[in-house]
């Protein structure tokens, strides 16, 4: 144990103050100590990055292969290292990379979305918005609930977080609205729509006119404008 510190180069960082745990570093590798100086993980890794998931500390470590994968602070494997890049947990969700592709892993470090995905979105209500490249050129949008579920097909052009919990969609050039849950609203049927605020959206109708619909897409009066400005 002494030979061993003795070879630590750099404390890099204590990680939280519960553990007194700290990243060091033996040449140019990267490894966990404990307050007491004891090996957590051995200095294997390119990094190390101790991350909180629900009151336990796990790590993200890199390997001389560049690929990272999820240990826990006694170096037991729970993702296997072969992973482009990991993101940040939110919502109980994790994404992950392989070859410039997106996936999604829970909770528990199991894969719930093959890394097949163009991008994954923040889930936000329960539900997960995914990019796909169908063919060359041609990208579609869906959805999916945390229970992995397919809520909207990948058949959208696209899926924008709007406001006051709407998504305006975009499907075979014409407009709509879903909820943050991926329940569609509106159907698209509109030239183009804005953003709700107030309870109200500007739309335009394929005619040109312009018209407000209200969070259950009921036209107003179905009154229509030659033009209109946002509430």
């Amino acid at each position: 144990m002494k030979k061993y510190l003795m070879g630590i180069s750099i404390v890099l960082a204590l990680v939280g103050c519960a553990t007194n745990n700290a990243v060091v570093v033996v040449g140019d590798k990267e490894g966990l100590l404990d307050k007491n100086g004891n090996v957590l993980i051995k200095a294997i890794y390119e990094k190390i990055d101790i991350f909180d998931l629900d009151g336990t500390m796990y790590a993200i470590v890199k390997d001389v292969g560049n690929k990272y994968g999820i240990t826990d602070l006694n170096g037991n494997i729970k993702l296997d290292i072969k992973f482009d890049s990991i993101g940040r947990y939110i919502n109980g969700f994790a994404k992950v990379e392989v070859g410039d592709k997106y996936g999604l892993i829970n909770k528990n470090f199991e894969l719930v979305l093959e890394p097949i995905y163009e991008d994954i979105r923040t889930v936000i209500d329960n539900s997960i918005v995914v990019k796909k490249e169908l063919e060359e050129n041609k990208v579609k949008f869906g959805c999916f609930n945390t229970n992995i579920e397919e809520i909207a097909p990948l058949e959208y052009d696209m899926i924008y977080l709007s406001s006051e919990n709407r998504m305006r969609v975009k499907r075979d050039n014409l407009w709509g609205f879903m909820d943050t849950s991926c329940k569609l609203i509106v159907e698209p049927k509109y030239s183009f729509v804005k953003d709700y605020s107030n309870g109200l959206a500007k739309v335009i109708g394929t005619n040109g006119l312009v018209t407000y619909i209200d969070l259950q897409g009921e036209e107003i009066e179905r009154k229509t404008f030659n033009e209109g400005l946002n509430f």
